[in-house]
């Protein structure tokens, strides 16, 4: 896995993001390309997708042996979308590198260059300013097609060829933001959007989303049968207890991430947070059918009161591959259509 904090870390996973930008004529104008590192939380994803759908039990077949299916939900962990955000205001007007929540201007150049990203980039915690779907206009964007390109290394041992061997180790995720698609938040076709950052997926496959105006997270957000949060409650320390109310237990598991908000709380209501500075965590215990969820840490509020009483707790099913800040934004209209895609370089 590359991680930033030491230049001796081996470079084992990195990541490409490539814009090809056509006109409507399908004439290629112009190409942005943009080196990425893939999350840490890949190594997870990744870990979870060459898992096998089964798992030998030797005791299985009366003894003899037998194949079984586990109880791990690959399909969840497939990297099946490319979420954008842009830089606009409250009225859906574009601010281009004007907008501080993306991009610092240096004092000295007068140019500017993209926010470095910390941990959790806002208080969701994934995009900074993610697109709202609308479909067909403003669609979740899905991978619309996968391909691998080889490289070309030393042969090395065993000696396949005198000089060098091709290997099938990049592998591509694309899709394409047609002309049609993504022109902005207006009603006039010379409305159109700045795209400032994008994501590279993975969550449960999702049809139709409608003209829902809102954001890719809360489509990927699972709370209770009724649409509100699943009831619990916290105690003042790194466990806490859905309500016996609650029947559908075994939808929040070990290694999900969930979001703790305000009892009664629906999934577009993202400021119902009880003034956490994170309201993400991760659930490091949690028998099946049990109601006690153990996370990775006390859930307390932004002065570090530990929150107790009556939460909600939403089931967080989207996950991150990689997150990247566009060195300059990208802009889209119904004039160009967009080919977007996103290499990861397995060395």
């Amino acid at each position: 896995m590359h991680i930033t904090q030491s230049d001796n870390i081996q470079n084992a996973y990195k990541g490409e993001v490539e814009f090809i930008i056509k006109d409507r004529h399908g004439r290629k104008l112009d190409a942005i390309r943009q080196n990425n590192i893939i999350k840490i939380s890949a190594k997870e994803i990744l870990s979870h997708r060459l898992t096998p759908n089964k798992v030998w039990d030797p005791s299985g077949e009366s003894g003899n042996g037998a194949w079984v299916t586990h109880d791990i939900d690959i399909d969840e962990y497939a990297p099946r979308y490319i979420i954008l955000g842009a830089s606009f205001d409250v009225d859906g007007n574009p601010l281009d590198t004007a907008d501080t929540r993306f991009y610092i201007e240096d004092t000295i150049t007068g140019s500017f260059m993209p926010r470095s990203l910390n941990v959790g980039a806002d208080n969701d915690g994934d995009i900074i300013n993610a697109i709202p779907i609308a479909e067909p206009n403003r669609p979740l964007k899905r991978i619309e097609r996968v391909y691998y390109e080889p490289t070309y290394q030393p042969a090395g041992t065993p000696l396949l060829e005198d000089d060098v061997r091709a290997l099938n180790n990049i592998v591509v995720f694309e899709t394409t933001l047609r002309i049609d698609e993504y022109n902005g938040l207006g009603l006039t076709s010379s409305d159109f959007f700045t795209i400032t950052e994008v994501a590279l997926v993975g969550a449960a496959e999702v049809g139709s989303v409608g003209a829902c105006e809102c954001t890719p997270k809360e489509i990927f957000t699972t709370g209770s049968s009724n649409g509100d949060a699943f009831l619990a409650s916290a105690s003042g320390s790194a466990t806490i207890s859905l309500d016996s109310s609650e029947t559908e237990v075994d939808l929040i598991s070990e290694g999900d991430q969930i979001k703790i908000v305000e009892a009664g709380s629906t999934a577009t209501e993202s400021s119902s947070i009880l003034g956490q500075v994170n309201p993400y965590y991760l659930v490091i215990n949690k028998a099946e059918g049990g109601k006690d969820i153990t996370l990775d840490r006390t859930p307390t509020d932004n002065n570090g009161t530990p929150i107790t009483g009556d939460i909600g707790v939403f089931r967080d099913g989207m996950r991150i591959f990689s997150h990247r800040l566009l060195s300059a934004p990208v802009k889209k209209s119904e004039a160009v259509e967009i080919v977007i895609r996103w290499r990861i370089i397995l060395n």
